[in-house]
C-alpha cells in the first residue's frame, strides 16, 4: 500500500514538474514574439512603458488615440510627445500605464482626454484589463492593484506564464501578417461625415449606469501620482459634431467636481463652436478626422502655451 503511494505521488511529481516545464517554455516563446512586435496596440504599449522618453504625453481612450497629433504638439511647443491613447480602454489601464511610465520616466508634462462616461460601471473596463497580462511579470507592484479590482486572486490567475500572454499571440500575429502603422502613436482617420436629416441637430444625454467607485479612486489615483512626481496634468475633453446636452450625465459631473477640488485644469472642447456641425473635420459622429485633429491639437496646444507664459 506504501509503495503504491509512493509510486503514485512520484507520478503526480513528475507530471507537475512536466506541467510546469511546458508552461515555462511555451511562456517564454509567447513573451518572445509578444514583446518583439514592431507595430501595433501592444507595440505602442511596450513602447511607452520601456522606451518612450516623450516630455508630452497624451493618455485616454480612442479620442485620445485619434485626436491628439504628436507632430502638431512638437511643432507648437519646441518640445518631444508621444500619444500613449489606447481604443477601447478605460481609466483603470490608462492609470496603470501612467503608472509605469513615472516609475520610469519624467514627462514634462501630461494630457489626459476625458470621456463623459468614464466613472460609469463597465465589465468591460474590467476586462479589457487583460491586454496588460504580458507586463505582469515585470510590473507587478502597480498591476496587482488594479487587475485585482476586477479580477481577485490574480497571482494565482497569472502564476502559469504561458497564460499571461496567450489573448495577446492573436493579435500579434495579425500585426506581423498586416502592420499597423502609426505617428508617435497617433494614428490618423480619414473621411468625412456627410450631413443627413437622421442626425440631430442636438442630443440630450440621460443619466448612464451607475458610479463605480473603483473608477473614482482609480481618476484620484491618476491625479495624486501625477502630483507625487510633480508633473503637471491637463485634463480635455474632445470636440462633439453636435451640440450636446451633459447635464444629467452624473458621472462628467463627478469628473468635473474633482478636478476643481484637486485643482486640475480642464480645457473643455465638447460644445466649442470651432467644430458643431463642422462635418468637413469629423470622420464620424464621434472622432475627428485627420483635419479635425490636427486642428484640435493646435487649439490645445495654444492653451497649454497661454498656461505656460501666465506662470
Amino acid at each position: 500500500m506504501k509503495k503504491e503511494f509512493t509510486s503514485s505521488l512520484i507520478k503526480i511529481m513528475k507530471f507537475v514538474i512536466i506541467l510546469l516545464m511546458i508552461d515555462f517554455l511555451l511562456g517564454t516563446i509567447a513573451k518572445q514574439i509578444f514583446f518583439s512586435q514592431d507595430t501595433g496596440k501592444f507595440a505602442r504599449a511596450t513602447h511607452v512603458i520601456e522606451d518612450s522618453e516623450a516630455k508630452v504625453m497624451v493618455f485616454g481612450s480612442s479620442h485620445a488615440h485619434r485626436h491628439y497629433v504628436p507632430k502638431v504638439f512638437e511643432q507648437e511647443l519646441q518640445t518631444t510627445c508621444y500619444n500613449a491613447g489606447a481604443e477601447g480602454q478605460q481609466l483603470l489601464f490608462h492609470t496603470a500605464l501612467q503608472q509605469m511610465v513615472l516609475k520610469r520616466s519624467k514627462p514634462d508634462l501630461l494630457l489626459l482626454n476625458i470621456d463623459e462616461d468614464f466613472l460609469y460601471s463597465s465589465r468591460e473596463a474590467y476586462d479589457r484589463l487583460a491586454d496588460l497580462h504580458p507586463y505582469y511579470s515585470d510590473h507587478r507592484d502597480v498591476l496587482k492593484p488594479i487587475l485585482e479590482m476586477g479580477s481577485p486572486g490574480i497571482d494565482f490567475k497569472l502564476f502559469f506564464k504561458s497564460f499571461q500572454a496567450n489573448s495577446t499571440l492573436i493579435h500579434a500575429l495579425r500585426y506581423y501578417a498586416s502592420p499597423q502603422l502609426d505617428q508617435k502613436g497617433y494614428r490618423p482617420l480619414y473621411g468625412k461625415v456627410k450631413p443627413s436629416k437622421n442626425l440631430k441637430r442636438f442630443e440630450n444625454l440621460e443619466a448612464g449606469d451607475d458610479i463605480d467607485p473603483n473608477f473614482v479612486i482609480t481618476l484620484e489615483r491618476f491625479i495624486a501620482e501625477a502630483k507625487d512626481y510633480g508633473v503637471p496634468l491637463v485634463f480635455v475633453t474632445s470636440p462633439n459634431l453636435l451640440v450636446t446636452d451633459y447635464t444629467n450625465n452624473e458621472s462628467l459631473s463627478k469628473i468635473r467636481e474633482i478636478a476643481r477640488k484637486e485643482q486640475v485644469l480642464l480645457l473643455d472642447f465638447f460644445n466649442s463652436e470651432t467644430f458643431l456641425e463642422q462635418y468637413q473635420l469629423f470622420h464620424d459622429t464621434s472622432h475627428l478626422n485627420n483635419d479635425g485633429a490636427e486642428l484640435f491639437t493646435k487649439l490645445v496646444a495654444d492653451r497649454i502655451k497661454e498656461l505656460q507664459h501666465s506662470k
